[in-house]
């Protein structure tokens, strides 16, 4: 089964982050996940954009830059700089065809990612302008969270959509993915995982194993 690992990097150890960086250098297809929190529109801060770039500076893999903060307009194009993705919140933007606009004239890919409580149908008329759509499993702010269900049934609707209208936007799930959600998010149609602790805070021979089982 083909799909690609986006490990989260608030989740890694930054005292050694070039080794941890090495772990997801070893997944082929892999992106790394930056989650990006101003502690407004979450109640979390984690880094901004001088961190990113001094993470291009260690590593090639493709960034999705995932912006948890108010007015993202604001700070699209320092995040540019050093991302491959894009990725706002719905709930965070009243103008989201200008955002994804903006996003695309940076020569950037843009994703758009909404909250658990947010109905899926909220984003179908941008779906067909967005390269990846990261449905949160999790309210988003905190790592190691218990997956939410009834995300399952978003993914389904999000892949029926695609698939019926001839889409080609990838799939993101992000929060409680583990060795148990894993197949279960997969079935569903997910193109993209998110990991956060399960990636960085296991055995990574664990890791590898739980990984590739799905992968082959």
């Amino acid at each position: 089964m083909k799909f690609i690992v986006s490990p989260s990097i608030i989740s890694a150890d930054f005292t050694n982050i070039k080794e941890e960086i090495k772990k997801v250098e070893y997944f082929q297809d892999s992106f790394l996940h930056l989650d990006i929190m101003d502690g407004n529109f979450v109640p979390n801060i984690t880094f901004g954009p001088f961190i990113g770039e001094q993470l291009r500076n260690i590593t090639n893999i493709p960034f999705d830059t995932h912006l948890m903060i108010n007015h993202p307009e604001k700070f699209i194009e320092r995040f540019a700089v050093f991302s491959d993705y894009i990725t706002f919140h719905i709930e965070e933007t009243t103008f989201p065809f200008r955002l994804v606009n903006t996003v695309k004239g940076l020569n950037k890919k843009c994703g758009v990612s909404l909250n658990p409580s947010t109905p899926i149908e909220h984003v179908f008329d941008l779906l067909p302008y967005v390269d990846l759509l990261l449905i949160m499993s999790v309210e988003p702010g905190f790592s190691g969270q218990k997956f939410i269900k009834e995300t399952l049934l978003k993914i389904e609707k999000a892949y029926e959509f695609r698939k019926k209208n001839g889409l080609t936007f990838l799939i993101s799930v992000d929060g409680g993915i583990n060795e148990e959600t894993i197949q279960l998010v997969l079935e569903k149609g997910v193109d993209v995982l998110v990991m956060g602790n399960f990636f960085f805070k296991n055995d990574f021979n664990f890791v590898k194993s739980v990984i590739n089982k799905y992968r082959k």
